[in-house]
């Protein structure tokens, strides 16, 4: 792990940190859904709407993730992961450019799956991605699951080149599709599986 970066559970509190990262980990993606999000037009943020997604109890919620942080408490980036179940298919009223995300999701049934890794801007390149892969590993063990499995973009180089160091490789992609806020920022989404 980084010299003066510990890992821990994330609780409610960290709810707003965690909705900034994750919008980090989408390169400002998620933000625009949450923009048009049921409720967003009395929100003054989206990230207020992102704040009450990441307090759900849900998979993809606060419960599922780790932050990393300096020993004085500056929140450094944070892992959103849990066990993909059993094969799942996606539902007949996903949006278009979430099919592909999906898809590749489900493909990796029975792995410990990282939905989203976020680091803050001055702290990318300083070991903080690899400490939240270590964590990935051990939950990957804890879990008992088969492997560790993340979507990235194709364009996405500095990730996927930490990833691959770390033992990844690309087992699937599919085409991105059009956002609805326009167009992707590739042109593949890449599955990568750590056996």
């Amino acid at each position: 792990m980084t010299a003066g970066v510990v890992t821990r559970p994330a609780s409610k509190a960290d709810a707003t940190e965690i909705a900034l990262l994750v919008n980090i980990a989408t390169h400002g993606g998620i933000g625009m859904g949450w923009a048009h999000a049921k409720g967003a037009d009395a929100a003054y943020d989206p990230a207020e709407m992102g704040r009450l997604e990441m307090l759900k109890d849900d998979e993809f919620g606060w419960r599922n993730v780790t932050i990393a942080e300096t020993p004085d408490g500056e929140i450094t980036g944070m892992l959103l992961g849990y066990p993909e179940p059993a094969k799942r298919t996606v539902p007949a009223n996903t949006p278009g450019f979430m099919v592909p995300i999906l898809e590749l999701e489900y493909e990796a049934a029975g792995s410990w799956f990282i939905s989203m890794l976020g680091v803050h801007i001055g702290w990318r390149g300083k070991g903080v991605g690899s400490a939240l892969l270590d964590v990935a590993d051990n939950k990957r063990e804890a879990s008992h699951a088969r492997a560790v499995s993340l979507i990235v973009e194709d364009v996405n180089a500095d990730a996927r080149r930490l990833y691959q160091r770390r033992g990844f490789a690309v087992r699937d992609q599919r085409p991105m599709g059009r956002y609805p806020t326009g167009d992707a920022p590739g042109k593949n989404w890449l599955l990568m599986v750590k056996d």
